[in-house]
């Protein structure tokens, strides 16, 4: 069932892009593959690793000194009064969820930095595909995404974006 599906879609948007590039000019481009082929993106996305790996450095070294100390807490907990061992484990309780914190906001600033340097790229890309799509008279160019459109090499203006943006660098 699911094959006749699919094979009805693909015939039916093979037919209506050959209808429509009939009639009008029709390409597409993957903004993805614009992000990591061109120059730009290279270096945004060489940047964005860097600082990923810094930060994952930090937090690997910080886990390293609670796990060092939790183990020097377990081994020392038989010869604690009570008090004591209480306000060590807070301490420790406290150290983790720090951790976690730091942890999750390190996350959270590095996809907000991904998205943004994607926004920088995409803003600066968007200028090469009008002119691309003026110049050579397409009256739609889409952007494919996963899944989402099936249509011959020759409609591909990717590799042309990328060209014109890493000669605009």
């Amino acid at each position: 069932m699911r094959i006749l599906i699919v094979a009805f879609l693909f015939t039916v948007l093979t037919s209506g892009l050959s209808y429509a590039q009939s009639t009008a000019k029709i390409a597409y481009i993957d903004l993805q593959r614009v992000i990591l082929e061109s120059k730009a993106g290279k270096t945004a996305k060489s940047a964005f690793e860097r600082e990923f790996n810094q930060k994952a450095t930090l937090i690997e070294q910080k886990k390293v000194a609670l796990d060092q100390e939790r183990e020097s807490f377990l081994k020392q907990s038989a010869v604690m009064d009570e008090e004591a061992r209480l306000r060590k484990a807070d301490e420790l309780q406290r150290k983790e969820k720090d951790l976690n914190r730091t942890r999750d906001d390190y996350r959270d600033e590095l996809q907000r930095r991904d998205l943004d340097l994607s926004k920088q790229i995409l803003s600066r890309v968007v200028e090469i595909i009008n002119n691309i799509g003026n110049s050579e008279g397409y009256e739609i160019i889409v952007e494919k995404s996963e899944g989402g459109i099936l249509c011959c090499k020759g409609a591909d203006i990717t590799d042309r974006v990328i060209k014109a943006f890493d000669a605009k660098q």
